[in-house]
């Protein structure tokens, strides 16, 4: 079923879907991910245009058809945002990022493409680093992608973040080319 979403996102963007080895793989370490291993939140990190955007997506849609399907008594959905825009809602709407923070389900996408620090009425923050904190203390589930590599994660955000998502993310890397191309 996830396999078929994913197919599906490609579709929908007018590329031609490769079922590869790599793909694949993907596909069903986050499906096994889904199915509890303890972990509540999945980082899928690595290349440019490898279809860490596409996984996301697609387990984001899979969630939406089983919640809100005849099976469940739950309506549920993941909640998306870039890490650009969420580093904007800090600045322009701090209800909004507080809302973000206790989102049952949520997706950032491009993890590491927001300004490091965001200034709002003379206070400075640090909209991931908050996010990541708030999250992982609630160990709500959280889906990330990113193009950092291993150690960017600790650079960027401090030895301290770095170590939480490590605890809190299932990580599935991506070192294939494009399918951009």
């Amino acid at each position: 079923m996830l396999r078929m979403c994913y197919q599906s996102e490609v579709e929908r963007r007018n590329m031609k879907y490769v079922s590869d080895e790599a793909t694949l793989e993907k596909i069903g370490k986050a499906a096994k991910f889904l199915c509890g291993n303890g972990k509540f939140g999945l980082l899928l990190y690595g290349t440019v245009g490898s279809g860490k955007t596409t996984l996301a997506k697609a387990i984001c849609n899979i969630i939406g058809i089983l919640y809100n399907s005849d099976l469940s008594s739950e309506r549920k959905g993941v909640y998306r945002i870039s890490a650009l825009n969420l580093a904007k809602s800090i600045a322009d709407d701090p209800t909004y990022f507080n809302k973000l923070k206790n989102q049952e389900l949520l997706f950032i996408d491009d993890v590491g493409t927001e300004p490091a620090s965001v200034k709002s009425w003379g206070n400075e923050f640090s909209p991931v680093t908050e996010l990541i904190y708030a999250r992982y203390d609630r160990q709500l589930f959280t889906i990330a992608t990113s193009n950092l590599a291993d150690e960017e994660f600790g650079d960027r955000y401090g030895e301290r973040i770095a170590d939480r998502m490590e605890e809190m993310f299932e990580r599935l890397h991506y070192s294939q080319k494009s399918y951009r191309k």
